[in-house]
């Protein structure tokens, strides 16, 4: 299966100090991915040098093009961004929020769309299951509600590669079940999804590929079953896990130290 994205040598420092070792990964389209690791592995870093958004070594490429050489809005219609945290600073509505992902195919004003703009929008909005939010303002939204209407701005975006950081940080059981289900559909939808998340328990039950990192070096990267063994998680984490059978599938928990 060819790939749609691709990293060769990709390395970060700052400040003198290597954030990020080297490493080389490829990822075929339609695939959910979830990037683990502990605190300071590397994991935000790395997903921002697959995006472009920060000074990197090595190279990446996006269908066989070389990510640092597209202009910047073919960059930001290939490549849709989810960064952490639900905040907006902007008095709008909540679907004006979202039409903000159409700014990578020239729409400068939110309350003026194009019926192809609009739909994309609305369809956007409706896999997130917030068209009823539409005309509330953002600010008086519950967390859950932004989490989703800014799933939904990225979703607008119709880039066929989504790139989440801790997408469901903050957020309450119910709410991370759902936003990790929309990434998955997106992944069936035919996007490449890749999502940093804490959660090993939700990333080994719904994510086709693990990538985990530690101390800014790839451990490993593969099938969860592959990634996700007792060995790794202790190693990196520290932690033993159980893994009972609930409805035929089994289930991941960190459990106690090890």
């Amino acid at each position: 299966m060819s790939a749609i994205l691709e990293a060769s040598n990709l390395a970060v420092a700052m400040g003198g100090k290597t954030i990020l070792q080297p490493l080389s990964l490829s990822f075929p389209a339609g695939r959910f991915v979830a990037l683990l690791g502990p605190n300071g592995a590397g994991k935000t870093t790395a997903l921002k040098a697959l995006a472009g958004l920060i000074p990197a070594t090595g190279n990446v490429t996006l269908l066989g093009k070389n990510l640092a050489k597209l202009a910047p809005r073919e960059r930001a219609k290939s490549i849709a961004y989810l960064p952490q945290g639900h905040a907006v600073h902007w008095p709008l509505s909540a679907r004006d929020v979202v039409a903000l992902g159409r700014y990578p195919h020239g729409v400068a004003d939110p309350a003026k769309l194009s019926r192809r703009d609009a739909e994309a929008v609305d369809c956007a909005m409706a896999r997130t299951d917030c068209t009823h939010l539409a005309h509330q303002p953002v600010q008086v939204l519950s967390g859950g509600e932004r989490a989703r209407v800014m799933l939904a701005r990225v979703l607008a975006t119709e880039a066929p590669i989504l790139l989440a950081d801790e997408p469901t940080a903050a957020l309450d059981p119910r709410h991370q079940i759902t936003v990790m289900d929309d990434l998955k559909g997106e992944s069936r939808r035919g996007a490449l999804v890749i999502a940093v998340t804490h959660d090993i328990a939700l990333a080994a039950r719904m994510a086709d590929e693990i990538v985990l990192l530690h101390e800014g070096r790839l451990i490993a990267h593969g099938p969860p079953d592959a990634v996700l063994t007792d060995a790794h998680l202790a190693e990196i984490y520290g932690v033993s896990v159980a893994r009972p059978i609930i409805d035929g599938q089994p289930v991941l928990l960190p459990w106690r130290l090890s």
